[in-house]
């Protein structure tokens, strides 16, 4: 018996690792030519996942970004490459691409399908156009109360937290007490708060309570308290390092639960994340369905408004689509609030140039600012480029497959049919060829005139992806972006913890700042006459 257990498993290990090196060798597609992200790539998916895990100084998709500084191409997977110049933005992301989304998009899925998930070009096609006008740039106007109210109410939190001024002339260290400020914990309540009023008519109270606890209940009845962004990061945080190898990524999670603590804990906040989704989808078409007149972002998805009958959509799909526009609306656009307040306080001119502009159109009595005031600010809108040029908040690989009937090109190499090519937004964004001294914060770039740079650098921008899948919710995010900032510029000043200090980043789907804790005081204008 014996020998034939272990025959058995001898034979499981053969057949589970035969083949990969089997097809590394026969290398019918000739990627052995290019260099591997790491030793395993070559043989699985599931070493670009590896990468996450490793401590480095430098976050994944900034090690692989100096890779792409030496090699033009680099192998991340038996079946996929990553490619350096920007040139491949256009091939692989752009409106003429015939590349397409493949399984990895399918594996996050989880049941249901949204407008970032949707693999099948038809179905996202008819997706989009359902909620097309709820997205509109008129509604706007319609947004920003809701916006204005959660900015007041950040305005008087931060108020209370106001230290004395930073005294001029010291070493320009504030003590530990005085960092009262977590700008990165601050941007994503206030995002998150106000991508669920837009979203689904809902106050979370996140700034008020100045935490990311909701209350929910279960179909059962049990009532439970869920920290509703720790929970959204955190099955995020799991799935980034296994979805990778679509294949094997059910088989992985069943694993990854029994033998890591670290994953059976996140899988679990990711399980409450699912909950509280379902728990406000369900509270927001009772509302409706109670008779009040509720119109905001999920309402095509419940209603036509055209006709008033059933939306087309299933049950699982709106799901999927309400955790896109939570998760969505708040993570992102609260990790570029994040960085651009960072880079302005970096950048001290910058930063003076910028309240310049403010100055000018914003009175002392402006306590939030108007998005009427803030529409047509072009300094105000470079730095916010800018900054999601540096560090855009996602910045990894985002896979597109080729046409499985014919080579394409990508950035000048020809690629066999079927095979997974991406390029990442840091990467993209890098290009000193578009981008001249590419490390540094230059908003000014944005403002050129005259010539092909700005239509150059606008053709491989992908913080907001591009083509036919450009984020539909852009003008959410610029919305709550623009008042956010110009509020907080111009109403307070700000301390880092030294001159010195770095921000740091954790790479998973998204990019996020770890933290950015500061000292804040009331800055001084002169009252209008």
């Amino acid at each position: 018996m014996f020998v034939i257990i272990c025959a058995a498993l001898v034979a499981c290990v053969v057949l589970t690792i035969g083949p990969p090196i089997f097809r590394y060798f026969q290398d019918l597609k000739g990627f052995r030519k290019y260099p591997s992200q790491n030793p395993l790539s070559g043989f699985t998916n599931f070493a670009y996942g590896m990468e996450k895990w490793r401590s480095h100084r430098y976050f994944q998709t900034e090690r692989l970004h100096h890779q792409l500084l030496k090699h033009p191409v680099v192998r991340l997977g038996p079946n996929w490459l990553s490619f350096r110049s920007s040139q491949a933005v256009k091939d692989i992301y752009g409106y003429t691409s015939q590349c397409s989304k493949g399984p990895l998009y399918d594996a996050l899925q989880g049941g249901g399908q949204n407008l970032v998930l949707i693999s099948d070009r038809g179905l996202h096609s008819s997706r989009r156009k359902m909620v097309a006008s709820a997205y509109a740039p008129k509604q706007i106007e319609k947004w920003e109360p809701m916006v204005a109210e959660t900015t007041s109410i950040l305005v008087s939190k931060m108020d209370a937290l106001c230290t004395t001024p930073l005294i001029t002339g010291t070493t320009g260290v504030p003590c530990k007490e005085d960092l009262t400020f977590d700008g990165n914990w601050w941007a994503l309540l206030y995002c998150f708060e106000g991508a669920t009023k837009i979203g689904l008519s809902k106050d979370l109270g996140f700034i008020a309570q100045g935490s990311d606890l909701i209350q929910i209940q279960h179909p059962d009845g049990k009532v439970e308290k869920v920290n509703l962004i720790e929970c959204a990061r955190g099955g995020a945080s799991a799935a980034s390092t296994l979805v990778y190898d679509t294949p094997n990524f059910p088989t992985f999670i069943k694993l990854s639960k029994l033998i890591s603590p670290w994953y059976a804990g996140n899988w679990a906040k990711g399980a409450k994340w699912r909950a509280a989704v379902e728990y406000i989808t369900k509270e927001r078409i009772e509302r409706q369905d109670n008779g009040e007149v509720l119109d905001d972002l999920l309402g095509p998805m419940i209603e036509d408004p055209k006709t008033g009958a059933e939306a087309d959509i299933n049950v699982a799909d709106r799901y999927s689509e309400v955790e896109q526009i939570v998760n969505g609306g708040g993570d992102g656009p609260g990790i570029s609030l994040t960085n651009t307040l960072y880079y302005l306080i970096k950048n001290p001119e910058t930063m003076t140039r910028l309240r310049a502009e403010l100055d000018e159109v914003l009175a002392p009595e402006d306590v939030v600012a108007p998005w009427s005031k803030l529409k047509n600010l072009s300094y105000l809108r470079a730095c916010v480029d800018e900054s999601m040029r540096l560090s855009p908040p996602i910045a990894t690989n985002l896979t597109r497959r080729t046409p499985p009937n014919r080579p394409s090109k990508i950035a000048d190499e020809v690629v066999p049919p079927n095979t997974v090519v991406s390029i990442s937004a840091y990467t993209a964004h890098r290009d000193p060829e578009i981008f001249p001294d590419p490390e540094a914060f230059k908003p000014e770039r944005w403002l050129m005139k005259g010539d092909d740079r700005l239509r150059n650098m606008l053709a491989v921008y992908i913080a907001f992806s591009a083509g036919s899948r450009a984020c539909i919710g852009r003008n959410v995010t610029i919305l709550m972006q623009f008042v956010y900032l110009a509020t907080l510029i111009t109403r307070y000043e700000f301390a880092l913890p030294n001159p010195d200090w770095e921000m740091k980043w954790r790479d998973y789907f998204n990019l996020w700042p770890e933290e950015l804790p500061l000292k804040i005081w009331r800055r001084e204008r002169q009252a209008s006459a």
